[in-house]
């Protein structure tokens, strides 16, 4: 089935009676356990999937549950820099920079930037995993110094 490529990274935001349906089946999935067939009764068609495409449906449903919007993006896909913004929760003049000072890996198309989604996670987790680092030292040295 062709994809349009605009739709592939648009949320799905949930109506209530989406959200309804996610906990619902959350419920029952919980209930039941894990199955992993996806079922076309329609056509009769029972089609096996692994644990990780269960894990993903379970983790999209628990999204929907919880009434947040949902986008499913490929892991190799390009982003502008206000989506990269986005997805960092930082400016876009911020992200331009982390482009300027050759701290966030991109590519040209023209004249427009774009950044892989696979570098911008990983630049992510980088920069949490520092800020936790630095938060384990500044909990040591206060506790150190009798401070907490």
């Amino acid at each position: 089935m062709p994809r349009d490529t605009k739709d592939d990274v648009r949320p799905v935001v949930p109506t209530r009676a989406t959200a309804d349906f996610a906990r619902k089946l959350l419920q029952q999935l919980h209930r039941d356990g894990p199955r992993f067939v996806l079922e076309d009764r329609e056509h009769g068609v029972s089609i096996e999937i692994d644990e990780t495409v269960y894990d993903l449906f379970r983790r999209v449903l628990i999204d929907l549950a919880q009434n947040r919007a949902v986008s499913i993006i490929p892991y190799d896909h390009e982003l502008t820099t206000y989506q990269a913004a986005d997805l960092l929760n930082v400016s876009r003049g911020y992200v331009l920079k982390l482009l300027n000072e050759k701290k966030l890996a991109h590519k040209m198309v023209g004249t427009h930037r774009r950044i892989r989604l696979e570098e911008l996670l990983a630049y992510k987790d980088n920069m949490l995993s520092e800020s936790e680092k630095a938060l384990e030292e500044v909990t040591a040295a206060s506790q150190e110094l009798g401070l907490e």
